[in-house]
């Protein structure tokens, strides 16, 4: 079956009602997120709303937007009543879906690395901020690679990382693989990738048994 395509139409903020039986709560953390994401990308998230402007999914959007002050955005509208059948489920639907999808931490750990390492408000708007993407990073990788949280958080660069020894750091950026490349081997450096984007080394080289390096796959 063919699905629906609903339009958006703009919609004045105040127009718009949490539905009471809304059961989750948006606190400020996750607002906050969602507000640097509008501000970076725009409202991509759809607001559903039923046909009295009840809202039955993007909430903590509704929420945001107010928090930024907005006045205006945009909606789908349903010719359904927010207390039917069909407006219950797609409340619960939205809330409940994501959770059945599997996850794959280590692939996230990396793409959360790199918006931290390239991005200039770092992981303000994925949801995750620096101690939840180090815990991330050490569930995720055997004891081999990363032996606890401070390892965890050495191999993220996290600024409040408390190093055993006085380690100086230098991040060097190039402008297409080509250069890095050219740089290391001219330099004699031994790198270990830790991902497309991040290359590290220790300098001198530390040999992967010794426990204070950070271990790569």
């Amino acid at each position: 079956m063919k699905p629906k395509l609903y339009e958006t139409e703009t919609t004045k903020l105040d127009k718009l009602q949490a539905h009471p039986r809304n059961y989750r709560e948006h606190p400020d953390d996750q607002l906050n997120h969602i507000i640097q994401s509008i501000e970076q990308h725009g409202i991509y998230r759809n607001i559903v709303v039923a046909e009295d402007y009840t809202v039955l999914a993007g909430h903590g959007v509704m929420k945001a937007c107010k928090k930024m002050g907005l006045t205006e955005v945009p909606v789908i509208k349903l010719k359904i009543k927010p207390d039917s059948p069909q407006a219950l489920k797609l409340l619960a639907g939205d809330n409940e879906t994501g959770r059945l999808a599997a996850v794959n931490d280590r692939q996230l750990s990396e793409i959360l690395k790199e918006v931290k390492d390239f991005d200039a408000v770092g992981l303000i708007g994925t949801g995750y901020d620096d101690m939840m993407l180090a815990n991330l990073v050490m569930i995720s990788r055997h004891a081999t690679e990363i032996k606890d949280i401070d390892e965890a958080k050495e191999w993220l660069g996290m600024p409040d990382y408390d190093a055993r020894e006085n380690v100086l750091k230098v991040t060097i950026s190039f402008v297409n693989n080509e250069d890095r490349q050219q740089f290391v081997e001219e330099h004699g450096i031994e790198v270990k990738k830790s991902s497309n984007a991040t290359w590290s080394a220790w300098w001198p080289y530390k040999e992967p048994e010794d426990p204070s390096s950070v271990r790569y796959e």
